[in-house]
């Protein structure tokens, strides 16, 4: 009798470790889903990409099912967990499921990057949180995204381009340029961002310190702790710290990427180097964009197709524009005639090149 309720206890005792186990994966599991979906994470990765559907956008998930009916006026990629959309002809943020979490009257707005987005209001333009509050004041004439916990912004009064901080504070130092000149590719990268003064470039860091001199009459913003620099006729790629790691010899150069940038040396033509300066894809391509997620945008023979990092096509030159990918997958573009006027169809391609989403309007 005994040595069966001894039976009965071990079993049950099993089955109490077994379901605490199981109640702590399933516990676990959670955590790592709003891990993944970044409930509450500013750095989320939402893999929703925008589709055009009959003249209204929606959503799909990486295997090419609409998760977002397309009911939108327009719509954006996702980032930091958001994306900005066009409904009733007002702009709005959604989360992953399609609902909206924050819809004011806002006249622009601009995606989220260090938890914050640029938005504009009566004119001016500030900053705001996820829950929608402001938390850098609409008082700026242009304002663009963060980056490294700083954002590039225009005076109410034109007079002048600075950088603020996150609490928005204007960067100051007394080494840094005294009047900066308004540059596209204004976001810190690596530590460093490029500055425009009276048409030279060179590089602060992010306490507004001038780290490489403005002495560039042009000059790409760091990516992979290299920066293309052109001095006098030829590029040539400098660290961090303005030291030359590749010497100036080529004709045109791009930003890095995965390791290799685009560059043009002897011909009309562009290949990839390496951080040695030296050609691993030989230069044959009449157009190229710098590498993404292991994959580079080509133009050969008037159509787009994308290589990998050996330098092979991935498909066939077919599309007539090209994004860079994200989360897998690229946005491509093909025109149509229709009754004597070109429209653009939006399909997606992942890595090796197969429809995840063939083209529509």
């Amino acid at each position: 009798m005994f040595g069966i309720q001894l039976d009965n206890y071990r079993i049950m005792k099993r089955s109490l470790i077994l379901l605490s186990f199981i109640l702590f994966v399933s516990l676990s599991s959670c955590d790592v889903v709003n891990d993944i979906t970044g409930n509450g994470d500013e750095n989320e990765t939402v893999k929703l990409y925008p589709v055009l559907v009959n003249g209204e956008w929606g959503y799909i998930n990486a295997q090419g099912a609409i998760v977002i009916e397309p009911e939108l006026q327009n719509a954006y990629e996702f980032s930091d967990g958001l994306a900005r959309v066009r409904e009733s002809w007002g702009w709005k943020y959604i989360d992953k499921s399609g609902e909206f979490v924050i819809e004011e009257d806002f006249q622009e707005i601009r995606s989220f990057s260090n938890g914050k987005a640029a938005v504009r209001l009566d004119g001016r333009w500030g900053y705001i949180n996820k829950k929608g509050n402001f938390i850098v004041n609409p008082r700026f004439r242009e304002a663009h995204p963060y980056s490294d916990g700083r954002a590039f912004v225009r005076s109410i009064d034109y007079s002048e381009y600075l950088y603020i901080d996150e609490n928005g504070n204007e960067i100051e130092s007394v080494n840094m340029p005294d009047d900066l000149d308004r540059i596209d590719e204004n976001q810190f990268a690596d530590g460093r961002a490029l500055v425009r003064d009276d048409d030279l470039f060179g590089y602060i860091d992010r306490s507004g310190n001038t780290i490489v001199d403005l002495k560039y009459s042009e000059a790409l913003p760091f990516s992979n702790r290299l920066a293309a620099v052109r001095v006098s006729d030829r590029w040539g790629f400098i660290d961090s710290n303005g030291e030359v790691e590749i010497s100036p010899q080529f004709i045109s150069a791009g930003k890095f990427g995965n390791g290799l940038a685009p560059a043009r040396k002897n011909s009309n033509q562009f290949g990839f180097i390496n951080k040695n300066g030296d050609f691993v894809i030989p230069e044959q391509f009449e157009q190229v964009r710098p590498f993404n997620e292991e994959r580079a945008p080509v133009f050969i023979n008037g159509k787009w197709t994308f290589i990998d990092t050996d330098g092979n096509q991935i498909t066939d030159p077919k599309f007539d524009e090209v994004e860079p990918f994200y989360n897998g997958l690229a946005r491509v573009t093909i025109y149509i005639t229709v009754e004597e006027e070109i429209e653009e169809q939006y399909g997606y391609i992942n890595k090796s090149g197969d429809y995840i989403w063939f083209p529509t309007n």
